[in-house]
């Protein structure tokens, strides 16, 4: 049984409930004396915490079950800190931290990312279509990394994914990832309808191809951003990018289809057919990476054949 989020925010208000060195003479950041600052989410609550050597950080603790949560953290947080990638922050795993109604319940601590979520910084840069095709770039060039090191992030979202100002990645929240250690681990947590495949919900374990649908699905509505900025207002308040659940469940019907499938950039009309294409699928295994979406696949084949003679 995991704790209730009420109970969570009461714990990490009261310091005698920290028993984790990360924790103890710290303090829950607040918005005044009554409200605490906290995110959500659909398995966890994040509070942004200052340690007790000023250092700012982020901890998460868990009010539903993301299956063997030990397990998950420790093998992304090894594999992460193997990496030394600048697209992801630093994660700690702390068993028996925060005294909750009796019982010692884990938490993960992540390091502070102050930069804005990607609507923040379309919302910011929606005049400077340059900075929005930088981001795309930038993106296409992260979620390949991804794919080279076999590993997915499982939830690519607005909110998990934050732009430093020179357009570079960094994504966040890491409950959804896979990564090789965690085969055959449960694909517990499956995203915002809007960035993922149907097929997704029926999925069972997570695995390196996660990311595939959510990545077109990104990368297209940057470029539709760059081009058509008007359509910005009615996304905006939104907790979809661009494309939703109604589009991917009624494609034939969805006027956002409508109007990309005949627009003068051709690079729209053409992923759009291909992201309609996608959700004729009844299984993600199908689904490409978005390098071989773009036809980046068959370029990067017939090189490594040339380089071998």
């Amino acid at each position: 049984m995991y704790p209730s989020k009420n109970h969570i925010e009461i714990a990490m208000q009261n310091q005698v409930c920290y028993r984790s060195v990360e924790l103890i003479g710290g303090n829950v950041l607040k918005k005044n004396e009554t409200w605490l600052i906290r995110d959500s989410g659909g398995y966890a609550i994040v509070f942004p915490f200052i340690k007790s050597n000023g250092q700012k950080i982020v901890v998460r603790c868990w009010w539903a079950d993301i299956g063997d949560p030990k397990r998950r953290m420790t093998s992304i947080s090894s594999h992460l800190a193997k990496l030394g990638s600048p697209y992801f922050v630093g994660l700690k795993f702390h068993d028996k931290a925060l005294l909750i109604n009796g019982i010692l319940e884990p938490i993960v601590t992540m390091d502070y990312v102050a930069e804005p979520t990607l609507k923040e910084y379309i919302e910011e840069n929606l005049n400077n279509r340059s900075a929005i095709l930088k981001v795309a770039e930038n993106f296409k060039v992260m979620v390949s990394f991804f794919h080279k090191n076999n590993i997915a992030h499982g939830d690519l979202s607005h909110g998990n994914i934050k732009i430093r100002k020179d357009g570079s990645l960094i994504v966040i929240d890491y409950d959804s990832m896979y990564v090789q250690d965690l085969n055959g681990m449960p694909d517990v947590i499956k995203g915002l309808p809007g960035y993922q495949h149907p097929a997704r919900r029926k999925n069972k374990a997570v695995n390196s191809k996660l990311d595939y649908f959510s990545e077109l699905v990104i990368y297209l509505s940057l470029l539709v951003y760059a081009d058509y900025k008007v359509m910005w207002k009615d996304y905006y308040g939104t907790e979809d990018l661009l494309f939703s659940r109604q589009d991917y469940e009624f494609p034939n019907e969805s006027p956002l289809f409508k109007q990309l499938i005949i627009s003068p950039n051709p690079q729209i009309v053409d992923l759009t057919k291909k992201l309609i294409e996608c959700l004729n699928y009844d299984d993600i295994s199908h689904l490409k990476p978005l390098e071989e979406m773009l036809g980046n696949g068959l370029e990067d084949l017939a090189n490594s054949i040339i380089s071998k003679f």
